[in-house]
């Protein structure tokens, strides 16, 4: 890792090239590391290159399918600047995302440093790749949703923000206030366009405003890495005190789990052991379960996008495959101990079904998912799936009545939301393979009336149409 400068650096355009172009020589010979640390230190001196930020995410994915790990140490990795200036704390953040690449907590420092230096480009960039991750968690955080719109509003980018906003109102579909800011940024966006609003630049008036610029930068302080440490460190004190309390235990375990990073989890996963094979509660056993699956899910992203800027690479698809096979085979595992302990939880049954239902045990899926619609919460989601078992157990009319079960039971089934798409398309498959040509007709053309390209629905329509 480079060393922290003694002397300020100097910044302009080409200062960095040096640097750029080692980074380029020793990527070539597979020598990731060094290759980001030569980045880093080009980006320092020119901290708005877009074209080289986008060669260190690259890098970063290589490095990640490669097997590279996250910068260790035994409180976090040393930061490679002192994280006096947001600048500083943004590079340190890029350098430790660049270890780390799917890393959301260094993402959303990013975001705030460069909101902070008014490095407009860098927030338009690393945003989007935010809400990707957020949205791709099988918990997205509707605060960081929020979190990147209140960023693309103060760059007056309101068409962005709205984006964001929607991505949050997915979580919380029934908030007002939610809905009313959408159509609030709509309107802005359409002010802006028409030029009826006078948006004075941006950079400028922040610039003439040093009291504005000082509240944004402590607000984006508020969370860095030295405060998160700190915060390990009180649960931690509080922890070897006493560390058979359970409070103590989960503090410390959520403390490290909220660094986002797969040394801390690990840290976090060895608290959860002790306390498990010293208690036999099965509570810790399920936590250490979800961290696991969580890391899984993180790789699996990262993978993902790395498989999706690299199609003919072999490797990596291979490497995709086999998380996607290890990733269903732990959960299966997982959910299987989850139902013995807890057999009448409608929503661990679910799971069970669900991962039963992917690695292809459909008659196991049936039985599991039939105790699951039993739970009102998961009744709608179950039926589903159930149905779609019988289906693939060439079990039609039975896979007819219980997805039509499902649109009864899910209460948004007439809103063509992604739920209710999902499970009339279901439906229509399966009236067409019973015969009941009409109704299916019926089902398509609704469900084409909320999203025409939804699926291949369009063509089973037409071609239903033409046997008339």
């Amino acid at each position: 890792m480079a060393k922290a400068p003694a002397t300020p650096i100097a910044e302009g355009p080409g200062k960095g090239k040096a640097y750029f172009d080692r980074a380029r020589t020793v990527a070539d010979t597979g020598n990731y590391d060094y290759a980001i640390d030569m980045l880093i230190e080009g980006l320092a001196r020119e901290p708005e290159n877009m074209k080289e930020r986008e060669f260190l995410r690259d890098i970063s994915l290589r490095r990640k399918v490669k097997g590279g790990k996250p910068a260790g140490g035994l409180m976090g990795a040393k930061a490679i600047f002192k994280g006096k200036t947001p600048k500083e704390l943004m590079l340190n953040a890029e350098w430790l995302l660049a270890k780390d690449p799917g890393n959301i907590s260094q993402m959303q420092t990013i975001l705030k440093q460069a909101s902070t230096c008014l490095y407009k480009d860098i927030v338009l960039w690393i945003a989007p790749i935010i809400i990707q991750a957020n949205r791709t968690n099988k918990f997205p955080n509707l605060k960081i949703f929020m979190e990147v719109a209140d960023t693309y509003e103060k760059f007056a980018e309101f068409e962005l923000a709205g984006e964001a906003i929607r991505w949050a109102a997915q979580q919380n579909p029934a908030d007002p206030i939610l809905a009313e800011r959408i159509k609030e940024l709509a309107t802005r966006e359409t002010l802006k366009k028409g030029q009826y609003e006078a948006v004075p630049d941006f950079k400028e008036s922040l610039k003439d405003k040093q009291a504005t610029k000082d509240l944004i930068m402590k607000e984006s302080l508020s969370k860095t890495e030295d405060f998160k440490l700190r915060l390990i460190e009180e649960a931690r004190g509080v922890y070897e005190k006493n560390s058979h309390d359970m409070q103590a235990i989960n503090k410390l375990a959520k403390s490290l789990v909220d660094m986002e990073t797969e040394e801390h989890e690990n840290q976090a996963i060895d608290v959860l052991k002790k306390a498990f094979e010293e208690t036999k509660t099965y509570r810790y056993k399920m936590y250490i379960g979800e961290i696991k699956i969580k890391q899984m899910r993180r790789t699996h992203r990262i993978l993902a996008e790395a498989l999706k800027a690299h199609p003919g690479d072999e490797a990596v698809q291979k490497d995709f495959q086999k998380l996607e096979a290890d990733r269903l085979a732990f959960e299966l595992e997982e959910f299987a101990e989850r139902a013995h302990h807890y057999p009448s939880d409608g929503a661990v049954l679910f799971e069970y079904g669900l991962r039963l239902y992917r690695s292809k045990q459909y008659d196991a899926a049936i039985a599991v998912l039939q105790q699951a619609q039993n739970s009102p919460a998961k009744r709608a989601e179950s039926l589903h799936l159930l149905g779609r078992s019988f289906l693939e157990q060439s079990m039609n009319q039975e896979a007819v009545d219980t997805l039509r079960r499902a649109i009864e039971s899910y209460e948004l089934a007439e809103t063509g939301d992604a739920k209710s798409k999902e499970i009339h398309y279901w439906l229509g498959r399966a009236l067409e393979i019973v015969g009941q040509k009409n109704d299916a007709e019926k089902i398509f053309s609704k469900i084409l009336q909320w999203d025409i390209n939804f699926r291949d629905a369009r063509q089973r329509l037409a071609d239903l149409r033409k046997k008339d």
